[in-house]
């Protein structure tokens, strides 16, 4: 989960001070002189932070880092590269706290389901493949009953299904609990850095 005490940092892509709560990715250099992602933002040492979108990340891993670091910093497979593997431990992470919502009963899965719980829940999630007309549907019945987002996964519904053990895996409802906020936090912070 991305680190949230944002007081004096800074995205080192764009220069701009990150507001308090904003989410991040935070990066350190490992002691072989690698930039390393740390999503869960507890590794040791300086670490340097950018906001989370692909272009953003590949711009920071151009110059940026090193720049943050004050030190010659290797970026694994060059800066696109490095981008595109930050978008698999993301999708990973967000995938993974899907499934322990699912088994910790802070995920429901399927139309009527979630469009019964509809006032009860802190994110309605949704694969890219999902049919928008019904997308559209449920997503205005969340919002009408209250201030959950939907946020659209970059990944496909069959994915999403392996990914959670639940067949029906196109309309997600996250409760409100720890694990179903961890979910809705990961899967947002997925989406976002895909649309960058």
């Amino acid at each position: 989960m991305p680190n949230s005490r944002h007081n004096d940092r800074r995205c080192v892509a764009t220069g701009e001070a990150l507001a308090p709560g904003a989410p991040a990715i935070r990066f350190v250099r490992g002691p072989d002189g690698r930039a390393v992602p740390d999503l869960a933002g507890r590794l040791p040492g300086r670490g340097a932070w950018v906001t989370p979108r692909r272009d953003l990340v590949a711009r920071a891993a151009r110059r940026g880092l090193a720049r943050a670091f004050r030190a010659e910093t290797h970026v694994p497979g060059g800066p696109d590269a490095f981008a595109d593997r930050v978008g698999e431990l993301l999708a990973e992470r967000a995938l993974a706290a899907l499934g322990m919502a699912r088994r910790a009963g802070q995920l429901h899965a399927g139309f009527e389901a979630v469009s019964k719980r509809a006032g009860q829940l802190s994110a309605y999630v949704t694969p890219q493949d999902a049919s928008e007309d019904t997308v559209a549907r449920v997503a205005s019945r969340v919002a009408a009953a209250g201030p959950a987002p939907h946020i659209r996964v970059p990944t496909d519904a069959a994915s999403l299904a392996h990914a959670i053990g639940e067949p029906a895996a196109v309309h997600l409802g996250l409760m409100g609990g720890k694990a179903g906020r961890a979910a809705a936090e990961a899967a947002a912070l997925w989406a976002g850095y895909a649309e960058g």
